[in-house]
């Protein structure tokens, strides 16, 4: 049995790494439902962001990834076109799964929501994953060439 009925995540999901890896687990050992968000390329601009893979390649890259992973849960991806997404009008939401990196957003979440009629949610935070240096794993240290997806050195 599952704690939540529907749960939320997001990201850029650019090279999926073990970072990525273990945020999504947690949200799907929280739900057997979840919504994913995945910022889109004109966000990413917003942001000054770069990618290596375009949207639609992020968002295959992550679907055979949790139908593999995850192949009795159902999930949803929605498009992020700002930080809160279907986190911020989906009534049915119980909670987020956030990073710590991204955790001070839950307050304005929560705003949003209240502004949008709907009741405050809670959230649960996943530690950010170092690499083998201690800094952490994320995909511009990937695509850099200094780590790999595991967070092994590679310099």
């Amino acid at each position: 049995m599952y704690k939540y009925k529907k749960a939320a995540v997001g990201g850029t999901f650019d090279i999926l790494h073990l970072g990525h890896k273990r945020l999504l687990e947690r949200t799907f050992e929280l739900s057997s439902y979840v919504v994913i968000g995945i910022t889109s390329d004109n966000f990413v601009s917003k942001l000054n962001k770069t990618t290596s893979n375009d949207y639609n390649l992020r968002v295959r890259n992550l679907e055979n990834f949790v139908k593999f992973k995850f192949p009795n849960h159902k999930f949803e991806i929605f498009k992020l076109e700002d930080y809160f997404g279907p986190a911020s009008f989906l009534y049915d939401i119980d909670i987020i799964v956030l990073t710590t990196e991204n955790h001070h957003r839950l307050e304005s979440l929560n705003r949003t929501r209240t502004l949008n009629g709907l009741s405050a949610i809670i959230s649960e935070i996943v530690d950010i994953i170092n690499a083998k240096d201690g800094y952490p794993i994320s995909s511009t240290r990937i695509k850099k060439g200094e780590i790999d997806s595991s967070g092994n050195l590679l310099i």
